[in-house]
């Protein structure tokens, strides 16, 4: 006979509907609960942070637990700490009031009951059902402390992952890239092969749903000329994929009753259909369906873009519950976006204008796993074949460190999504991404990708330090030893690509083309991140030279250099202290990237390489040189003699 009995939930059973709140800590007290069912007493559950940003706690919470197997499921007891945050001490029925339940079949639930709890006790509640998912729902500032079910298994379930399968690494032709603008000049164009380049959407159309038209020659905004930008850029053979933005409003959102309805989020979806039918390389489009403001010219499969990433961190919560994506939200959204849903709506979508164009998923904020998986899950319950709705896990990642001012510890972070309320006895600083770790930060998320989307691209479409050396910068690159802080910008970009081509990240694109500001006065974050100094003229073809930083030339280097190779392998190295990366040309030329992965001024000032026969060039990234400083090696017995450093170096063979 099975016994009723707790039920242990783990990080790994649980679906974050709202994707941003720990939900994990309303379970984390198992062992220390007791056994209220039987009587037998534990500790007063412990109440623990649920959330970092202030608008959070008065969002209702919903949460789904998928449990290892069938569950027959016998009680839940509540322990309601109502006046655990304590917004308001006068009102002493501050806390939970209801929980609402539900079992059953994940979003046709088919059990659903409200739950009271009573205050500063454990209340227990039959609920006699069978099932696998257990939703919960309630407001955030009247969330029970701790949350236990009993029950007993019933049906095992095959849990067991499908295997790990490679993915195939793709060449470098647009991996170097950069966030750019439409009114960047063509020379900081240049020093990338891939562009993500963002406006509003607004920009270009007037949204009204299905008869959503577009104005891009010259723009919704009354003065960009989108063709002739995206012509130019392709000319050159520089990959532009526009990211179509708003955080002004929710405004891709309809507004009708059901926020995880594709259905409210036709006016963007129409406006993407037009926008791939024009730039896309589908010319098989009947006119007739193409929609244009007055006055503008119908234009079919242009073939000038390849690429489209609707809206830009929708998962940051720094703005507040309008301009903010649940997961569900994301996944219905991307889901009209991508084909329709499934082919639903008619003449919307990316993929009803051109099969072969490629839509990213929404740049995330960070590296976040637990979203991906949460919208897998509306996607299993919501599209026939179950299916992420884009071809590309896009994401964005800022190694920084943060120092607690008053004890002198530190913790390495994603310091765009880390820094958040009161930073009074905080500093942030940027670091490597040797040290910050950007490789292992993909490491969940490839393993994921390479057992159930293994053709499914990586990009990572934000990264970068800021040239400000004022600790107000949280993402400063600061001068250490020899190097200057615009030194230190422009080798760690080139580190990170460097070690992101290595996992085979598809593109990365760093932040970003041009400072907003004076580099003196940018504080803050990203002020200063760009490749070229403030002031920059707009319109002109050509910014002045002494305006480029460092980094522009670090950058443009790397990427003459990498674009036409592949990555083989890391060599092993002769000298701990410093990596060897190994790329080939298409011809079987080889070359590699050397560096030191430390900030600490280590040099080895004869580094020994193995290359086999050949003659090799050595190239060091230099200040206005576009192809670094170049001098010839001399091989002998199959070995060059080089220094060595934390600025990277490429050893090419002729």
């Amino acid at each position: 006979m099975n016994k009723t009995q707790k039920i242990r939930v783990t990080p790994d059973m649980l679906i974050n509907d709202m994707g941003i709140e720990k939900i994990e800590n309303f379970f984390n007290e198992f062992d220390n609960d007791g056994d209220p069912l039987y009587g037998i007493e534990g500790a007063i559950p412990q109440v623990h942070p649920r959330h970092d940003h202030w608008w959070i706690g008065q969002t209702d919470l919903q949460f789904t637990v998928e449990l290892d197997g069938i569950y027959q499921i016998t009680n839940m007891y509540i322990y309601n700490d109502y006046d655990a945050y304590k917004p308001d001490k006068d009102k002493a029925d501050y806390g939970v009031r209801k929980v609402r339940v539900k079992m059953g079949t994940p979003f046709s639930w088919e059990y659903d009951e409200e739950l009271a709890p009573e205050q500063r006790k454990w209340t227990g509640f039959e609920t006699s059902y069978k099932t696998r998912y257990i939703n919960f729902s309630f407001n955030n500032n009247q969330a029970p402390s701790e949350i236990l079910i009993y029950g007993y298994k019933v049906e095992d379930i095959d849990l067991t992952p499908p295997p790990r399968k490679e993915h195939k690494f793709s060449d470098l032709s647009k991996f170097v890239g950069m966030n750019g603008f439409i009114n960047d000049a063509d020379d900081i164009a240049r020093a990338c092969t891939y562009i993500r380049e963002y406006h509003p959407w607004t920009w270009t159309c007037d949204p009204d749903g299905y008869d959503t038209t577009i104005r891009l020659n010259p723009s919704n905004a009354g003065q960009w000329n989108f063709d002739e930008y995206y012509e130019r850029l392709h000319s050159h053979g520089i990959d532009v994929a526009p990211t179509l933005s708003t955080h002004s409003r929710r405004g891709p959102k309809d507004h009708t009753a059901d926020s995880c309805d594709p259905a409210n989020y036709i006016s963007y979806a129409s406006m993407l259909f037009q926008y791939v039918a024009r730039y896309g390389g589908n010319k098989n489009i009947d006119p007739d369906l193409i929609k244009v403001a007055e006055g503008q010219e119908k234009k079919i499969g242009l073939g000038y873009l390849t690429a489209v990433e609707p809206l830009n961190e929708p998962d940051g919560t720094w703005l507040g519950r309008d301009p903010y994506f649940t997961p569900f939200e994301m996944a219905a959204f991307l889901s009209i976006c991508y084909d329709g849903h499934e082919g639903k709506f008619k003449n919307v979508g990316v993929k009803q204008a051109d099969p072969n164009f490629i839509m990213s998923m929404s740049g995330g904020a960070g590296l976040h796993l637990g979203r991906l998986k949460a919208m897998q899950f509306w996607c299993d319950y919501n599209r026939k074949d179950k299916k992420l709705p884009f071809d590309v896990i896009n994401a964005h990642r800022y190694c920084g460190k943060r120092i607690n001012l008053k004890t002198g510890k530190t913790k390495n972070v994603d310091v765009n999504i880390a820094d958040r309320g009161d930073q009074s006895q905080m500093a942030y600083v940027g670091i490597s991404p040797d040290e910050g770790d950007i490789v292992g930060a993909f490491s969940t998320i490839m393993d994921w990708r390479d057992r159930y989307y293994p053709d499914m691209e990586i990009w990572l479409t934000e990264f970068g330090w800021d040239t400000n050396q004022s600790y107000d910068t949280s993402t400063s690159a600061h001068a250490y030893g020899e190097y200057t802080g615009r030194q230190v910008q422009g080798m760690w970009l080139v580190r990170e690509y460097l070690l992101l081509s290595s996992i085979g990240v598809e593109r990365a694109a760093m932040y970003m083309s041009r400072d907003c500001g004076p580099e003196e006065t940018a504080v803050g974050k990203y002020g200063s991140s760009g490749l070229v100094r403030f002031p920059i003229e707009i319109n002109p073809r050509n910014v002045i030279q002494g305006n480029k930083k460092d980094s522009f030339y670090y950058v443009y280097t790397t990427k003459e250099i990498l674009h036409d190779t592949r990555f083989v392998c890391e060599v092993e190295s002769p000298n701990p202290k410093v990596r060897v990366f190994k790329y080939e040309t298409k011809e079987g030329k080889a070359r590699y990237a050397v560096w030191c992965p430390s900030s600490n001024s280590t040099k080895v000032k004869r580094f020994k390489l193995n290359v086999g026969e050949g003659e090799f060039i050595l190239a060091e990234l230099a200040f206005e040189k576009y192809n670094g400083k170049r001098s010839d090696l001399k091989n002998k017995d199959g070995n060059v003699t080089f220094c060595a450093s934390e600025m990277p170096v490429f050893i090419i063979e002729k």
